[in-house]
């Protein structure tokens, strides 16, 4: 009897809240995320509907509710190895990169040597930015940089700040570098901070490596610009000469203006993967998409 009882109550109370005008069962879960999509020529490519897409998380297949170009303005951190700061030619790159995208971001410069220094603080303004590069110190050429422990203060920053769409360009070389970090620490931090980290270097030549500490250096800063890139959805270009920072600089601004917002739902019960899949049924379409995200978004 008193079963039954408790049975009656439970459905009444069920009836009562569904009952209640206004009330409405608890929306879907749903999460974003931010890709780059490209023509053979580097331009974007209008037009995408969810259709033009596929979307995998922790390997299986989820429901994509809708797909827009990227409106949110940018929060990037434009970060400069300071051996290149002497460089007229990468300053003249970085002087193009802000003066296009400052209009749909948010910049910081930081110049990275034995410790970050931010020259110029998050702005919009073109004439503070350009301004910040040409007042760049002319006499660091030569010295070491701890790259990796910059990126690293950086992603964290990210992190606790949040910004609703955050991004990291590099600007190094990978020889002369120093670094105590673990390489997975700047990884595991850099996939929390959910920014899309884009490199433009120059590479080192590991058979110049003159010890084993600047052979590990090496190798951790090339494991952080290859996987931190791929696993954000950004890209790895390497020059060989200085004369090819400009193009490099430019290819990683073509990208930034061509991004889509995917949003995506997650079934019922069912929690967020760090692991992404997305691909693309456009053909002549380059994607480039994070494959790793933090469960809560």
């Amino acid at each position: 009897m008193c079963g039954e009882i408790a049975v009656r109550l439970v459905s009444m109370l069920a009836l009562a809240v569904t009952s209640v005008p206004g009330l409405a069962a608890a929306p879907p879960t749903t999460r974003t995320v931010y890709v780059t999509v490209v023509d053979r020529e580097g331009q974007a490519v209008p037009g995408l509907t969810p259709a033009d897409f596929g979307l995998k998380e922790g390997g299986k297949e989820r429901e994509i509710a809708s797909v827009a170009p990227a409106a949110e303005k940018m929060r990037i951190a434009l970060m400069l190895d300071e051996t290149l700061a002497a460089q007229g030619g990468v300053r003249a790159s970085m002087v193009e990169f802000v003066e296009r995208m400052c209009t749909t971001a948010e910049i910081s410069l930081i110049v990275i040597g034995i410790r970050g220094e931010t020259a110029v603080d998050f702005t919009s303004d073109p004439i503070t930015l350009v301004s910040g590069i040409r007042n760049l110190s002319l006499n660091k050429e030569g010295r070491h940089s701890m790259v990796p422990e910059g990126v690293l203060e950086v992603a964290r920053g990210f992190e606790k700040a949040r910004p609703a769409r955050p991004v990291i360009v590099l600007i190094a070389t990978e020889r002369d570098q120093i670094s105590s970090e673990d390489p997975q620490t700047v990884l595991t931090h850099l996939v929390r901070s959910r920014a899309l980290f884009s490199v433009v270097s120059m590479g080192g030549d590991a058979a110049l490596s003159t010890s084993a500490a600047s052979l590990n250096d090496m190798v951790t800063m090339s494991r952080i610009i290859d996987e931190g890139t791929r696993q954000s959805g950004g890209r790895a270009i390497e020059v060989i000469a200085l004369t090819g920072f400009t193009n490099a600089v430019r290819q990683v601004a073509d990208d930034l203006s061509s991004q889509y917002l995917i949003t995506y739902t997650l079934p019922d019960g069912v929690k967020s993967s760090d692991r992404l899949e997305v691909s693309l049924k456009r053909k002549g379409a380059t994607l480039r998409a994070p494959t790793r995200i933090p469960r809560e978004y």
